[in-house]
């Protein structure tokens, strides 16, 4: 590959303290994939898989407010305040639709505004999520976080990230996602807290349109299989498959795995159809 035909990336401003990493292919694709991360990640969740979208995609991703590139952002308005960020980036990149995967709340948000905004979204991802989550954890998790530090849920956070299997396998990864969790401040982690505490689209399900794939991981304890399956039944057009041997974070554990489905089913291919 000439340094030409190399995929290109860059940044923009898409609101006050969002900043979009874009990385456009080798031959301008026309659609592109927007990547919506899970609570305590930052854009670098997507490194191993965005390599693998851009023969076929431009592909742009930000982080959450709260963290990495975004720590000087106020508190959200709930998710509808995440998912108006979501719309600003779309319009930000210039193009009418886009393809839309998220995993976890990125996963809440993107279903959110596939319902709300349904002429911006082309197809939909959802990925090791759940519709609505247990309020008292999550409020509870926000207090620890604020009062002892983000340090303190690391360990139990990192259990349901990946499998034991994995964490002895690659060790590697798991001190990276761990340094990446620990990195958070605890207020912008907190915050993600606050909103999944209160987030509940059950009621957006119904009104998706898209064309849309839910994935999760078999051995996820987060999000297990069941909540996938609940929401591939309550949207149209929706088809569900599950990773065999992946927990939660699905991207850094099964990153090949995970842009092949991304790949075929923005393209609307069977998977392993070029």
């Amino acid at each position: 590959m000439s340094a030409s035909d190399a995929p290109q990336t860059g940044h923009d401003a898409a609101a006050p303290g969002i900043v979009v990493d874009r990385t456009v292919g080798p031959h301008g694709a026309a659609d592109t994939i927007v990547l919506l991360n899970s609570l305590g990640t930052t854009t670098a969740l997507w490194d191993d898989v965005v390599p693998l979208l851009t023969d076929s995609f431009d592909v742009a991703r930000f982080d959450q407010r709260g963290h990495g590139a975004a720590t000087e952002c106020e508190a959200p308005r709930g998710i509808d305040g995440l998912v108006d960020d979501v719309l600003r980036v779309i319009d930000g990149l210039g193009t009418a639709r886009v393809h839309l995967a998220g995993i976890s709340i990125g996963g809440m948000i993107a279903i959110r505004a596939a319902s709300l905004a349904p002429d911006r979204v082309s197809s939909l991802t959802v990925m090791c999520c759940a519709a609505v989550l247990d309020r008292k954890s999550w409020l509870e998790r926000a207090r620890i976080v604020r009062q002892q530090g983000v340090e303190a849920i690391v360990p139990s956070v990192l259990g349901r990230w990946f499998t034991p299997g994995f964490r002895r396998e690659r060790p590697d990864v798991v001190r990276a996602y761990a340094d990446m969790l620990g990195s958070t401040p605890p207020e912008g982690y907190a915050m993600g807290c606050d909103v999944l505490a209160d987030a509940d689209v059950r009621g957006d399900l119904g009104r998706v349109g898209a064309r849309t794939l839910v994935l999760g991981g078999a051995e996820d304890p987060a999000t297990p299989p069941h909540e996938q399956r609940a929401i591939a039944r309550a949207i149209r057009r929706a088809r569900l498959e599950i990773l065999p041997g992946v927990a939660h974070l699905a991207p850094a554990a099964a990153p090949e795995a995970v842009a092949d489905v991304l790949n075929a089913h923005a393209l609307g291919r069977p998977r392993g159809k070029s």
